[in-house]
C-alpha cells in the first residue's frame, strides 16, 4: 500500500521535456479513430491538410499501472479551415481508450488567432497523486502561433491536469511551462534591438499539506534575469521564485500567463 506522504516529491514537468515533438508520442489509427466517434466527428482522419484531413495533432502515452489503457491528445479540424489560414476553431478531445473504446473522456475547442494555433501534444504521465487513490496525468499543448511582432512578455507550453471521474476526465490544474518577459520599456522601440531581458521554466511538485482532499501543488519559476550593467557588460543572474497553490474543491486554478515570477521592474509589473 502506498502512503500518501511518501507520495509527496518533485515531478517532472520541465521545458525540456515539454518541448518535444508529439511524434515521439504516436498515436494509433484505431485509438485517434476511437476519440473521434466519441466526440461524433466523421471525415477523414488523415493527417491536416492532406487531401482534406482533419487530424491537426495527436499524442498518446500509455497509462502507468495500466498501459493497456491509452492517454490520448487529439486535435481535429472539423471546420477544415486547414493548417495555414492561422484562425478557425479547432476541437479537442482528450480521452483514455482501452480495446478501442473510450473510458472517459472531454472536448473542447481550441480558438485559434495569432496568439493561439496548434503545434503539437505532449502527455505528461509524472506521478501526480493528489491523493491516495486519485492520480492526475497531464496534456502538454505547444502553439505554433508566431504572435505578435512585438511584445513585453509571452508564455508557452500549457499543461493542464485531469483526473478521471467516471466517463469524464475534469481539468483541475493549468500553467505554462515557460514564459519570458522584458524589462525594458523601450523593447518595442525603434529598431526592435532589445530581447527579453528575464526568462523562466516551471516545474510541479506535490507538497506533503492538503486542501479540500486534495494535495496542494507547488510551482516554482527557474528564472535567468539578463541586466545591461554597461554598454559592453550583461550581468546574468539565476534564481528560483515558488508559490503554493491550493485546491478549492474544484481547481487549482487554470492561468496559462503565469507573472507570480516576474521581476519587479519588468514592463508587465510596473504596468499593473
Amino acid at each position: 500500500m502506498r502512503t500518501f506522504l511518501s507520495l509527496a516529491f518533485a515531478l517532472v514537468a520541465t521545458l525540456s521535456n515539454a518541448a518535444r515533438a508529439s511524434e515521439e508520442q504516436p498515436c494509433s489509427d484505431d485509438v485517434v479513430a476511437a476519440a473521434a466517434q466519441w466526440a461524433g466527428v466523421n471525415g477523414s482522419l488523415a493527417p491536416w491538410g492532406n487531401g482534406g484531413g482533419m487530424l491537426a495533432a495527436a499524442s498518446c502515452k500509455a497509462m502507468p499501472d495500466a498501459p493497456d489503457t491509452t492517454i490520448a491528445a487529439v486535435a481535429l479540424d472539423t471546420n477544415h479551415v486547414g493548417p495555414s489560414s492561422g484562425d478557425g476553431n479547432v476541437t479537442q478531445v482528450v480521452a483514455l481508450v482501452k480495446g478501442g473504446q473510450v473510458l472517459a473522456a472531454t472536448r473542447s475547442t481550441i480558438e485559434q488567432d495569432v496568439l493561439t494555433q496548434v503545434g503539437g501534444y505532449r502527455i505528461d504521465t509524472a506521478p501526480y497523486w493528489l491523493s491516495p487513490d486519485v492520480r492526475a496525468f497531464g496534456v502538454i499543448f505547444d502553439s505554433s502561433a508566431r504572435g505578435p511582432s512585438c511584445a513585453d512578455a509571452a508564455a508557452d507550453h500549457e499543461l493542464t491536469l485531469f483526473v478521471r471521474e467516471g466517463r469524464t476526465l475534469r481539468p483541475v490544474f493549468g500553467t505554462n511551462l515557460y514564459g519570458w518577459v522584458n524589462t525594458d520599456p523601450n523593447s518595442c522601440g525603434a529598431g526592435f534591438e532589445a530581447e527579453h531581458d528575464a526568462d523562466a521554466s516551471m516545474t510541479i511538485a506535490v507538497e506533503k499539506t492538503i486542501s479540500h482532499g486534495f494535495a496542494d501543488l507547488a510551482l516554482s519559476a527557474r528564472v535567468t534575469r539578463n541586466e545591461q550593467k554597461s554598454q559592453q557588460r550583461i550581468e546574468t543572474t539565476k534564481y528560483t521564485k515558488r508559490i503554493v497553490l491550493h485546491y478549492d474543491g474544484k481547481t487549482y486554478g487554470i492561468n496559462m500567463f503565469r507573472d507570480f515570477w516576474y521581476p519587479a521592474d519588468s514592463v508587465m509589473t510596473r504596468s499593473k
